[in-house]
């Protein structure tokens, strides 16, 4: 039977939908062997080449070269990569001014995955109408110039969607942000009829609640996708060592070679070229910090 090239679109445990780039769609088992490659498991975006079995059914026979991926550390199982999209434009971190208040250490996790990738990225500031903090605003006024463009908006009253949608157009965009930040919400609103489910913030402790447990691939009405992800607590890198995190920090990349050691981690170390950026005023004292941090989090080298 003639095989076929097509895109996937939605996968789960044991299946996976392909879509065709005349809008065709199949249900392809999803082999063993299609869960063990080199570079991940097969990934929601992948291209692949399939044939027909059934009406509607089809079967996999190779996945192509990916041209990029986005993952994280798995929530559920040590040591276990999540692979969120593979064949991207642009990573979209949204998070929400408040309820759940911005966690500024998951957003840089978050850049520091798609620097990895050499991904571009942008950040969503959702829920701007109920106030933003202002040492939230001084702090996301650092990252336009670092090469992320911040936009803030209000899903619920529609405030600056259209000039989101502006900067969706003919890409594909994966989102990705904490549980509660306004994902599905987006989603809805640039989709209508799409109806995601909606989930509320705690009072209590400001955690929202996941409503995506999959990886899905949505077409823009005016060209482009969006990837929509499982929300997160906390975004818990994958494959990055120690001594490769200072290069993922576009600011700090520019000092690398001031160093007085080669094997600099920018910490305690004399005659720290990173450090006397930051005393200089070139590095932003809470970016370093939160390299500190992140660094720390990744273990010795």
């Amino acid at each position: 039977m003639a095989a076929f090239r097509a895109q996937v679109v939605q996968r789960s445990s044991r299946e996976l939908l392909v879509r065709s780039a005349d809008g065709e769609e199949w249900v392809c088992e999803l082999r063993g062997v299609l869960r063990l490659r080199e570079d991940g498991a097969v990934a929601v975006g992948d291209w692949v080449e399939a044939e027909e079995d059934a009406p509607g059914r089809g079967r996999v026979r190779e996945v192509l070269p990916r041209k990029n991926s986005l993952s994280r550390l798995r929530a559920a199982g040590a040591g276990r990569e999540l692979i969120l999209a593979a064949n991207i434009d642009q990573v979209v971190a949204l998070f929400a001014a408040r309820r759940p208040r911005l966690k500024f250490g998951a957003l840089d996790r978050l850049l520091i995955a798609a620097e990895a990738h050499s991904i571009p990225a942008r950040i969503l500031v959702n829920k701007s109408d109920l106030g933003i903090d202002p040492e939230i605003e001084e702090r996301l006024a650092l990252y336009p110039a670092l090469g992320y463009p911040v936009h803030y908006l209000s899903i619920a009253t529609a405030v600056g969607v259209q000039e989101v949608e502006a900067e969706l157009r003919d890409r594909a965009s994966v989102v990705a942000g904490p549980s509660g930040g306004g994902k599905s919400s987006l989603l809805n609103a640039l989709l209508p009829g799409l109806d995601l489910r909606v989930g509320e913030v705690s009072e209590h402790n400001e955690k929202g609640r996941h409503t995506t447990t999959a990886m899905n691939w949505y077409a823009l009405p005016a060209g482009g996708a969006l990837i929509d992800t499982p929300g997160f607590r906390e975004y818990q890198l994958w494959g990055i060592a120690p001594g490769e995190l200072a290069e993922l920090f576009p600011e700090i990349r520019l000092h690398l070679g001031n160093c007085r050691f080669g094997d600099c981690r920018h910490a305690n170390e004399p005659a720290c070229g990173v450090r006397a950026a930051v005393e200089s005023g070139s590095v932003a004292p809470v970016r370093y910090e939160s390299y500190l941090q992140i660094l720390e989090s990744l273990g010795s080298p």
